[in-house]
């Protein structure tokens, strides 16, 4: 067997390097062999030299996409890799030592499973997570990829899936449902989906999908991240994913006048009230002004 690790990459040279040094610490066996397809995306800071600095420490097949965007990078690495599986990480990433063994022990228990998914913890660095993020934290944790499923292997299915940071899918699925260019993040742009997209098909086409309880990593975040302004413009992607997924979603008045009402009620409350309260009419207002703007920019009533 042959597995293909596949990162993305766009100025996060800082981050990319602990994701590599913690990848030099996995386990492998004789069972498998492993490539490591690391896309840069036309990155303007140090990334090439990282990933250079890594080349003679792990198994790189270093790629050079200039087409801007996550979803271009992700299916280059699809066109290039060369395992039986596709296993997706991050490049701001911690994967534990047994991660790569045991999504092969998952890959040889059930050859028929067409895609797997694991454990995502956040990790905060230093002032660490803020209080009022802490407090809403059931509403906050989608921002930072927080997944877990709990400690047993139970089936995935459209309406539980793994999230783009740590899940795999079998290759010859993968190269069928390749990731939809209306997706995925573009810079700075978070219209993200394009993983939960691909799944939802290989899903609703009968492919099966398997937990993998051993198979975790931790996600960085770093401080600029721990803010209301990344966590709007997450939001904000969100309701424009709704658009594009033909999700169920205000229609574009209705969600301009919501997205209006919605962010009155989060300025009067920001600092009247506790952040349960005015957190939930922040992220509301940045789902109804992302559909608004979709909507808008497609000519759409």
């Amino acid at each position: 067997m042959k597995i293909s690790v596949a990162i993305c990459t766009w100025n996060r040279s800082r981050l990319l390097r602990r994701t590599l040094e913690r990848l030099c610490e996995i386990n492998t066996d004789g069972r498998f062999s492993w490539e490591l397809i690391l896309v840069n995306n036309h990155s303007t800071d140090d990334t090439a030299q990282v990933i250079d600095d890594f080349s003679g420490l792990l198994p790189i097949v270093s790629l050079f996409e200039p087409v801007q965007g996550l979803t271009p990078c992700r299916n280059r690495a699809v066109a290039e890799a060369s395992g039986d599986y596709v296993v997706w990480t991050d490049n701001d990433v911690l994967v534990c030592k047994n991660w790569l063994v045991s999504y092969v022990d998952a890959f040889e228990a059930e050859p028929e499973v067409a895609f797997f998914g694991g454990a995502i913890e956040p990790w905060f660095e230093p002032p660490g997570r803020p209080e009022w993020i802490e407090s809403t934290w059931e509403k906050c944790k989608p921002v930072y990829a927080a997944r877990d499923i709990g400690e047993t292997p139970v089936d995935l299915t459209e309406d539980r899936l793994p999230y783009g940071a740590n899940f795999a899918i079998r290759t010859d699925f993968q190269r069928v449902y390749l990731y939809d260019p209306m997706l995925g993040r573009v810079r700075s742009a978070m219209i993200g989906g394009e993983e939960t997209h691909v799944l939802e098909q290989i899903a609703r086409a009968g492919g099966k999908g398997r937990w993998v309880p051993n198979a975790k990593v931790q996600h960085i975040v770093p401080a600029d991240r721990a803010t209301e302004r990344y966590i709007r413009s997450y939001y904000v992607g969100q309701g424009q994913a709704n658009v594009l997924f033909n999700k169920q979603g205000s229609r574009r008045m209705v969600a301009l006048l919501d997205a209006s009402y919605q962010s009155l009620l989060y300025r009067l409350k920001r600092h009247r009230k506790q952040p349960d309260e005015w957190v939930s009419h922040m992220i509301r207002a940045c789902i109804s002004w992302g559909e608004f703007t979709s909507y808008r920019s497609r000519s759409l009533p």
